[in-house]
């Protein structure tokens, strides 16, 4: 029996303590770029919700009747000098997200998830502040279901909605309901996880002047590793690529972002986790940094 299955009854495949196989404003910045796709970037992908520090998402649901509240941070920092059409800037933003999930098992191998966003975001070009908005962003609602399991392989679809919750005139969302789904294969060979995804997103935008400026067809692929230390710690990293929402912002060229991620999860019991991670940019076309705090709790 994995590490946890005991504390957890009826959930399935369990992969260790916690690790499920079967889980603007102002106009004179608008000219250059939009707030939107960075406070975006630190959404996996915009609508892909997985098990914090992960942008990749493991096959594993929560079992019948069983709940799971997620709340996870993230703290992002650009720090780039470019020519934004007058010459060079020194660019500088920090985005902060705070982002509780609250998912129920519906079916053994079915969950629905909500997820909520509160967003803090501020940009300066050579010290003076150009755009900064605090407040709701947009929601996700999310449907997973693991439709295969052989051994120790599972695969999952993950169908998912972007809510309108935030205001897209300070930066804050995209005005319109947004759809994606992402592809899940887990496969798990005791101490070692691994999980793949290919994710696609179409994203609509209420604002012209964020249709221009952003891309509306969004893809990420990536994979995540898990290493069992001992039964309650795992070591974990993933590497990825994917879509670069904004089309024209300098500060974040390229159409491709790649990224990579490490960290640790600590599962005290098999109803709780706490993690830490560290995200670091691969190429351009991503912030050069983001800290992820985290902690999950199953009833």
């Amino acid at each position: 029996m994995k590490a946890g299955d005991k504390a957890k009854g009826k959930r399935q495949k369990t992969i260790g303590a916690g690790r499920k196989t079967g889980g603007r404003t102002g106009r004179r910045c608008r000219s250059r770029f939009t707030l939107l796709p960075f406070a975006f970037c630190l959404l996996p992908s915009t609508l892909v919700w997985a098990a914090h520090p992960f942008i990749t998402d493991d096959a594993g649901t929560e079992g019948a009747g069983n709940w799971q509240l997620e709340l996870q941070a993230e703290r992002n920092h650009l720090d780039r000098t470019a020519d934004a059409g007058a010459g060079p800037v020194q660019h500088q933003r920090r985005t902060t997200v705070f982002n509780p999930v609250l998912t129920y098992g519906l079916l053994e191998n079915l969950d629905v998830a909500l997820g909520l966003n509160h967003v803090r975001q501020r940009a300066t070009d050579n010290g003076m502040v150009v755009a900064e908005s605090d407040g709701m962003a947009d929601s996700t609602l999310e449907i997973k279901w693991r439709f295969y399991e052989a051994g120790d392989l599972s695969l999952a679809l993950k169908p998912s909605l972007l809510l309108p919750t935030g205001d897209a005139n300070r930066g804050l969302g995209t005005g319109k309901a947004s759809w994606g789904v992402n592809f899940i294969a887990t496969y798990e060979a005791k101490p070692w996880a691994f999980d793949a995804n290919v994710a696609y997103n179409h994203v609509s935008y209420k604002l012209l002047q964020d249709a221009d400026a952003n891309r509306a067809d969004l893809w990420l692929v990536s994979g995540g590793i898990s290493y069992w230390v001992r039964d309650d710690l795992r070591l974990v990293g993933e590497a990825g690529a994917r879509t670069n929402e904004s089309r024209y912002d300098p500060f974040l060229p390229g159409g491709t972002g790649r990224f990579g991620m490490v960290g640790l999860i600590y599962s005290p019991t098999g109803k709780m986790d706490f993690d830490i991670g560290f995200r670091k940019r691969i190429n351009d076309a991503e912030v050069d940094r983001v800290f992820l705090l985290g902690a999950t709790f199953r009833w």
